[in-house]
């Protein structure tokens, strides 16, 4: 049975789009099938045509906002196991991508041609729950994520570990995002006991030695607000290989006296 809420939250929360008619009052400047984008060719044109976007200094930029942006496929899946029980069908067949231009930047967006999601069998628990769990999660993984990002690698000549890299930091925002707009303390808990499983998976299913999803947040002084802190970003996002662009304040690469340097 088609969840309309979760469709509806999918699109509030993580911008996944699911009405094919819908008019979205922006126009998409370049729209793919995902499941053309494992042709390395049609994903190095579609790079080409995002890099051009974004005035980087060569694909690898484009691969890693790329990556980014597909965090919010990710995150939304996330979320409609944890909160919902349902899995939606983000399988490459299934999914569109676009380019969009917003007010001072263009996103990647990601739309649903069908609303089809697989539901977890009734009151499952347990053990139970954890084999629905690795049955939805490796399919789409092993399906989705992985051949996406080696098509990422090679139409890129990036390495593939930066591109993982990306999506700790776009589920932490994410995250972020959720715990100030959700109440309910059960559905906050099992998002948690979710995410701790995610971080378990064995690194076979991402065509990797270590869980790209293992990985310890760090936290530095938000300049802005001393009784809060900043989450550094996992890996750089090569913003500095932007025209007229330098690296974020939150970037791993930065050392202390650059970053006090940065903020004068």
């Amino acid at each position: 049975m088609m969840n309309r809420a979760m469709w509806e939250q999918l699109e509030r929360h993580f911008g996944i789009e699911s009405e094919p008619g819908k008019d979205l009052g922006k126009e998409a400047v370049m729209s793919i099938k995902g499941e053309d984008l494992i042709d390395v060719a049609a994903m190095s044109g579609f790079l080409a045509a995002y890099n051009q976007l974004i005035e980087g200094m060569d694909e690898g930029v484009a691969a890693a906002y790329f990556s980014s942006w597909f965090g919010s496929v990710i995150a939304a899946l996330h979320y409609s196991i944890s909160v919902y029980d349902t899995a939606p069908n983000f399988s490459l067949s299934n999914l569109e991508v676009q380019l969009i231009k917003e007010p001072g930047f263009t996103k990647v967006g990601f739309r649903v041609e069908r609303k089809e999601a697989e539901q977890a069998p009734d009151d499952l628990a347990g053990r139970q729950r954890q084999q629905w769990l690795e049955h939805v999660l490796f399919h789409f993984y092993r399906n989705t994520a992985h051949p996406l990002m080696e098509s990422l690698a090679q139409a890129s000549s990036l390495n593939i570990g930066l591109l993982w890299g990306q999506l700790p930091t776009a589920l932490n925002n994410y995250r972020e995002r959720l715990q100030q707009s959700i109440t309910d303390e059960a559905v906050l808990k099992q998002l948690e006991a979710d995410e701790r499983f995610v971080q378990a998976l064995p690194s076979e299913w991402f065509g990797r030695s270590k869980n790209p999803f293992h990985v310890n947040v760090r936290y530095i002084p938000n300049p802005l607000d001393p009784e809060k802190q900043l989450a550094l970003k996992n890996v750089c996002c090569l913003q500095f290989r932007r025209k007229n662009r330098s690296y974020c304040y939150t970037c791993p690469r930065l050392t202390r006296q650059q970053r006090a340097e940065w903020k004068i």
